[in-house]
């Protein structure tokens, strides 16, 4: 077992175990020993122990160099032996959103018909009784079928609304259609889709932008139950190893949430805020921006610096608003006439980022297809050629067509791979390879293609859509398997990555999608003192069971533990 004391006998005990009383005023806050310390920092891979003052790294080396930096007030952490790194860095996760959804009524991401389905609801209910919403999260979606009339059967007296794990589907009931005001003659938005029967009236299910009236018709959380679940969720993500992330597509409430739990000193995770928006190059859209930017200068662990846009949907069946290269296939295999759909026109797309280029704002999209990873490249070459330094950064990337791969080294775009995804399932596999081919669906989740070629590669875990586990999305990434239907086999063995790989997505890679790389993303003398200790060793041998099963046993945050 990891120890972790306050060392107070080294005058006594100098001559037998080598260590010296250290002035209290130049002593380290916490000194961490005998540590197979991981620093992914080039100049220095490897260490015994480091030493932490005022939450800085001041020490990495061996023991014999920390110990004198040992006083009398010092943590000391004996490792023995196990594996200490960098504090994990979440490079596309919904936080905020996602700690609201905690403790609600859930389908689990599980496969079920519309009929078992509702013998959930109806506990659900029975649970939260009334007349407002119901919401019911994490209903897997690929190939899900429900309409209308069947949610009616389960509830009817009060709005239903079925969100999808997904996060870009829903299905509502009769009741809920009508208090979010979607009839027959409501209009598709650019961004969405209105599933209609044959007679034209909405069957209930709902694609990304046709969300948005029944969101905005759902009750509203007050600041103070915002402020209570990100204070809820920070040690969970604390517990997983994460003290930094990117909050992907935030608004303004969000903002303020942090903000106020920052104003009180209860932020411990530092937080790179992706500004949700519609890709409006309008002067009210960048002074909207602007003004939440500005909004967190000067707090120390909050940059609003980033935006976030769509640039489309995503791939799975019945869905197919991913935006692709060559249609997607019909039910019978044979080419059908869909590409699905590119949320934001090219010529906007590169107006959009010309101006957040000359507003200093870096850029973070949403892109699933192949033809929408294609658009967001040519929109970044556009601002590159215009003298854009700016960060630029592409999460999702379920299908790069392989011409691309170059253009992510080429152009400087980060590859942020959500790998939880990257493993054969009803997602990746049923309600896709029938309507895109063999061809294609052995590319998807290309990560190792995207390194092969020179690029960067990043993780996160687009929580709550799927687990925000580093050590679990790694274990997929190194298996490419599915522990829980192992007989489904490999999905894509080539585009497997190593430990080592995986280890840097989750730290300095990750650190340079956020422009934080000089602050945090390795542990070395001047960076945050911002890590995380493990219940093992992990080695080049280890196997992604070994990974998948690794806990954190301490996390600090500058210097201070966070865990229990």
């Amino acid at each position: 077992m990891i120890r972790s004391l306050l060392s107070g006998a080294c005058v006594l005990l100098a001559l037998l175990s080598g260590c010296s009383r250290q002035p209290a005023q130049d002593a380290a806050d916490l000194v961490i020993l005998e540590g197979d310390i991981q620093t992914m920092d080039a100049a220095a891979a490897h260490a015994t122990a480091l030493a932490v003052r005022d939450g800085k790294i001041v020490y990495v080396g061996d023991d014999a160099g920390a110990k004198p930096r040992i006083g009398p007030k010092t943590q000391v952490v004996h490792a023995e032996g196990m594996t200490v790194l960098p504090g994990l860095i979440d490079s596309h996760i919904h936080a905020a959103e996602g700690a609201l959804g905690l403790g609600g009524c859930s389908l689990e991401d599980k496969q079920l018909t519309v009929e078992v389905a509702g013998k959930v609801i109806r506990q659900c209910v029975a649970k939260e009784p009334g007349t407002g919403w119901l919401v019911v999260s994490e209903v897997n979606s690929a190939g899900f079928s429900a309409d209308r009339k069947g949610l009616d059967a389960i509830v009817s007296d009060r709005p239903l609304f079925l969100y999808g794990a997904d996060g870009h589907t829903g299905w509502v009931n009769s009741k809920g259609l009508a208090i979010a005001g979607i009839t027959r003659d409501t209009m598709d938005p650019p961004d969405g889709r209105i599933e209609r029967d044959k007679s034209g009236e909405p069957t209930g299910f709902l694609v990304d932008g046709a969300l948005g009236p029944v969101t905005s018709s759902l009750d509203k959380p007050t600041p103070e139950k915002r402020l209570q679940a990100l204070r809820e969720v920070l040690p969970l993500l604390h517990a997983a190893g994460i003290t930094s992330y990117l909050e992907a597509n935030t608004s303004a409430e969000t903002v303020a949430t942090y903000l106020e739990l920052a104003h009180q000193q209860a932020l411990t995770a530092r937080v790179s805020i992706a500004l949700g928006s519609d890709g409006d190059a309008t002067d009210a859209e960048f002074a909207r921006l602007d003004g939440l930017r500005r909004s967190v200068a000067g707090e120390q662990l909050l940059r609003a610096d980033f935006i976030k846009l769509f640039a489309d949907g995503v791939m799975e069946y019945p869905t197919q608003t991913a935006a692709m290269l060559e249609p997607y296939n019909k039910a019978d295999g044979k080419p059908g006439t869909s590409h699905g759909r590119l949320y934001i026109e090219d010529r906007a797309m590169k107006q959009f980022f010309q101006r957040a280029a000359t507003a200093g704002f870096n850029v973070h999209v949403h892109a699933i297809g192949d033809a929408a990873v294609r658009e967001t490249l040519d929109a970044v070459e556009a601002a590159r050629a215009a003298g854009s330094k700016q960060l630029y950064s592409i999460a999702h990337l379920q299908s790069i067509d392989p011409a691309d791969l170059p253009r992510f080294a080429q152009l400087g775009v980060i590859a942020s791979f959500q790998l939880f995804w990257a493993l054969p399932d009803n997602y990746s596999v049923d309600a896709l390879l029938p309507y895109i081919g063999a061809d294609r669906q052995q590319r998807i989740y290309p990560a190792h293609s995207v390194l092969a070629a020179g690029g960067t590669v990043a993780g996160g875990s687009d929580w709550d859509v799927t687990s925000f586990n580093p050590f679990e999305a790694m274990a997929t990434g190194m298996s490419r398997t599915n522990p829980e239907e192992p007989v489904r086999g490999v999905l894509n063995e080539k585009e497997r990555l190593t430990l080592d790989e995986l280890l840097h997505a989750y730290t300095i890679n990750a650190a340079r999608l956020l422009g934080r790389e000089a602050e945090i993303g390795s542990l070395a003398p001047g960076k945050a003192a911002d890590l995380i200790v493990l219940d093992r060793r992990l080695t080049p041998e280890s196997t992604s069971e070994a990974v998948r099963g690794t806990k954190v046993t301490q996390a600090f945050f500058a210097g201070r533990r966070v865990t229990p």
